[in-house]
């Protein structure tokens, strides 16, 4: 007894540690000799998320300008159509105003029709922009006779981008210079084309003129350039000076023309310039007196808040005599149709795409109660939630249901995969040496063999598909030991 007490702790310690060793070799025992068969079964992956429901559509109002509530048209909970006035300010003041900008209008009208002549100057202006544009036409016509028919007899594949003069003479600089400037004149006759195709009293400007002039100078200068080369031309057994003289005549010719029509250009527009040189004036105050007008009417519009679409009122904080500033929210409209907002962890997105489906609960019924849902947005862009990159979706009921609230919070499960009649086994049975996967198996003796296994994808529930290496008579370990 007496070495009893003096060894108590000890044995106490011992008896312990003993206990520890059998219940561990027992739990060890009892793993090793778990076993399991592989089966055949429809293979789900699965990602799970909460999300929150929210209206379609959810729009807060508030004016662009301050002012004084005039009206209330619709309550919290009223039903509204797209275009209902939901909310309007006292205008009479700006009223006020806009009848004045009005009649500043109108005097500044009457002053112009008293400077101009009324109806006469605008006829003035519409023949004179008529006649510039008839220059203009006319100058484009010469031009094309200039090149195309009398410079382009001597020059070898004129319309193309290398173009040649034909004959010798002295002077290369002269030569590459004609032959580059041919391209360039082809290009602005295009140009000039298209301009005077699509030119009319109405959208004629000041730049068109411009263009017009700067095309002229253009071929002026290249015309200048030819006639040097033509008036160098010499006598060979292929040029005869006949056809000599001809070429320096049409190229005569044609500067003279070009000459012509760049002065008939400068007449007209200055005639254009004189009919309304004594109004511009007056015209910049009615065009400021209109913008004015505009400007009151603009305010005006801005003084009520329409509905954006059909839905419900959902927010209605105005009151007839408030005073509201501008950009203060006072009335909301949501839609009568609801979607899911929810965000995707980095790790769950693969599988997750538009159009997918997966069923909800909502926390308000319970689990066993589902809503069917298709995914209908999922946006490229990260949102960072307690520093974890999401991705936000939206998920649209597939049916109306007036369970369905605004707020309420959903429980989300999306099928990422779904593989059909594959031969599972729990991942837990899987081992991994030398980079290859291996099951133990136990046979017919009750020994335990190694095989190799070739896996796919693993679902939701702690499976792994065998791709090859079992059957599904193989009796596997669950938890063998490594």
């Amino acid at each position: 007894m007496s070495f009893i007490k003096t060894k108590k702790i000890p044995l106490i310690i011992g008896l312990v540690v003993l206990i520890v060793i059998f219940i561990a070799w027992n739990a060890k025992g009892s793993s090793n000799t778990s076993t399991v068969s592989p089966v055949v079964g429809d293979l789900v992956r699965t990602v799970e998320l909460s999300g929150k429901v929210v209206p379609d559509q959810d729009v807060n109002l508030a004016f662009e300008v301050g002012g004084t509530v005039a009206h209330v048209y619709k309550k919290v909970g009223d039903t509204v159509s797209k275009g209902d006035i939901l909310v309007d300010l006292d205008t009479s003041g700006v009223q006020a105003d806009m009848l004045k900008a009005a009649a500043d209008l109108q005097a500044a009208e009457a002053e112009l029709a008293k400077l101009s002549g009324g109806k006469d100057l605008q006829t003035k202006i519409i023949n004179s922009k008529t006649s510039v544009i008839q220059n203009i036409v006319d100058a484009y016509t010469t031009a094309n006779d200039a090149v195309f028919n009398r410079v382009d007899q001597f020059i070898e594949d004129p319309r193309t981008q290398n173009p040649k003069i034909l004959f010798a003479f002295k002077g290369l600089e002269l030569r590459d210079s004609i032959n580059a400037q041919r391209i360039i004149v082809g290009e602005i006759i295009a140009k000039w084309k298209t301009l005077v195709s699509n030119l009319t009293a109405d959208t004629y400007t000041v730049q068109n003129l411009e263009e017009v002039k700067s095309y002229a100078r253009t071929v002026g200068v290249f015309l200048d350039n030819v006639s040097l080369a033509v008036n160098a031309f010499e006598v060979n057994p292929s040029l005869s000076q006949t056809v000599i003289d001809k070429y320096r005549t049409d190229v005569s010719v044609a500067r003279n023309n070009i000459n012509t029509v760049t002065s008939a250009l400068i007449t007209s527009s200055q005639g254009l310039t004189d009919n309304v040189s004594d109004v511009p004036v007056q015209l910049a105050r009615v065009s400021a007196a209109e913008a004015n007008l505009t400007a009151y009417k603009v305010r005006i519009s801005k003084m009520s808040l329409y509905a954006p679409f059909k839905g419900v009122v959902s927010q209605q904080d105005a009151k007839v005599g408030q005073s509201v500033a501008p950009n203060t929210v006072v009335t909301s409209v949501i839609s009568p149709e609801y979607k899911i907002e929810a965000y995707v962890p980095e790790v769950s997105v693969a599988g997750v795409a538009v159009g997918a489906k997966a069923q909800v609960s909502l926390d308000a019924y319970g689990k066993d109660v589902l809503f069917d849902t298709v995914i209908t947005s999922l946006e490229p862009r990260e949102t960072i939630r307690d520093g974890v990159s999401t991705y936000k979706i939206g998920l649209a009921f597939s049916s109306p249901d007036e369970r369905i609230r605004s707020g309420m919070t959903s429980n989300i499960s999306i099928e990422t995969l779904r593989k059909d009649n594959v031969l599972l086994v729990p991942v837990r049975a899987v081992t991994t040496k030398n980079n290859a996967k291996y099951v133990s198996v136990q046979d017919s003796n009750d020994s335990v063999v190694e095989k190799v296994v070739e896996i796919g994808d693993a679902d939701s529930k702690g499976n792994v598909e065998i791709v090859s290496g079992l059957t599904e008579n193989d009796l596997i370990l669950l938890n063998p030991a490594p």
